[in-house]
């Protein structure tokens, strides 16, 4: 955890995020690990929080995302832990960020707990 943390705190004074969205990121790593055992590391997590980070801070600048193909979002229906995955993001979403994402944006957080989940 302690890389990640490093990894948003270079983000952070870089200015390439605020320390808001860094502060909500180090929430859900403790709360995903507090609550559901789910441990995030450097190896495990880097791309999804750093994606997160970027995410969150295009959501507050109103700036566009990549759309999600139909095909992907249909596969990612068809795992087998879809529905924990989406409950859980749904749940960061709305207890932890504070804020809707967009669904492209969903279905990557979903992808990754999907992964995390599977581990």
């Amino acid at each position: 955890m302690e890389d990640l943390i490093y990894r948003l705190s270079l983000l952070t004074e870089n200015k390439v995020i605020a320390e808001t969205t860094k502060e909500k990121i180090v929430t859900m790593i403790s709360h995903l690990d507090s609550k559901y055992g789910i441990s995030l590391n450097e190896e495990n997590g880097s791309r999804f929080v750093t994606h997160l980070a970027m995410a969150l801070t295009r959501i507050e600048k109103g700036e566009g995302i990549t759309e999600v193909s139909d095909t992907m979002i249909k596969e990612i229906e068809l795992e087998k832990n879809f529905a924990a995955a989406k409950a859980l993001a749904e749940e960061l979403e709305r207890d932890i960020f504070k804020t809707e994402f967009p669904m492209q944006e969903r279905y990557f957080i979903i992808t990754n707990l999907l992964i995390l989940m599977d581990e």
